[in-house]
């Protein structure tokens, strides 16, 4: 379905004007066939969404061409960046730049990587909260780092809104992963 603006905006009124009696003279039947009322309903609140929360239109995978860290380690998903939480990006950094996948039992070798990584994305100067929220993430008691990772996930299927969008994955006590090309990284 092709929409101009002035079509949104006649939907956006039009859904409005129907809640108040009067506005518009003529029943909602007259405008259109059952699923093309439920299409544009849909379609009004998706951008109500959008500009309510400024989200941005997901991507298609089709659309994803390459994933991008720049030098200052801001991701960029085809021309989008990835706004997710420090330490979740830190996580994100972290598999990506090891494509071999890492045991999350053994999470506490890559301590000081996570670290610095942390330290570059991170908004704190303090040290000492720094290396509390590294140590929350390398207690394996702690479900610090699956939380985290999940939101990597999360980001990352929100963005591409597919369901073959990269993801760390792999099986229990195996070494997890994100499994895409790796010329589809480029590292500035």
């Amino acid at each position: 379905m092709d929409l101009s603006i002035y079509s949104l905006w006649f939907l956006l009124w039009a859904q409005e004007a129907g809640s108040q009696p009067g506005l518009l003279e003529e029943r909602e039947a007259d405008y259109g066939t059952e699923p093309e009322l439920e299409e544009a309903g849909q379609l009004v609140t998706f951008v109500r969404l959008a500009t309510k929360f400024d989200a941005p239109c997901p991507l298609k995978s089709s659309e994803v061409l390459n994933i991008r860290i720049t030098r200052t380690l801001r991701i960029f998903i085809g021309p989008r960046e990835l706004k997710i939480r420090p330490m979740a990006k830190s996580i994100l950094l972290l598999f990506l730049r090891h494509p071999d996948g890492i045991v999350l039992k053994e999470i506490s070798n890559y301590e000081h990587e996570l670290a610095s990584l942390y330290g570059r994305v991170s908004r704190s100067w303090d040290k000492a909260l720094i290396q509390t929220r590294i140590a929350r993430i390398m207690d394996v008691f702690n479900n610090e780092l699956n939380v985290n990772i999940s939101r990597v996930n999360s980001a990352l299927s929100a963005m591409m809104m597919s369901e073959d969008a990269p993801h760390i994955r792999g099986k229990a006590g195996s070494a997890k992963a994100i499994i895409l090309q790796r010329n589809a990284i480029i590292w500035e």
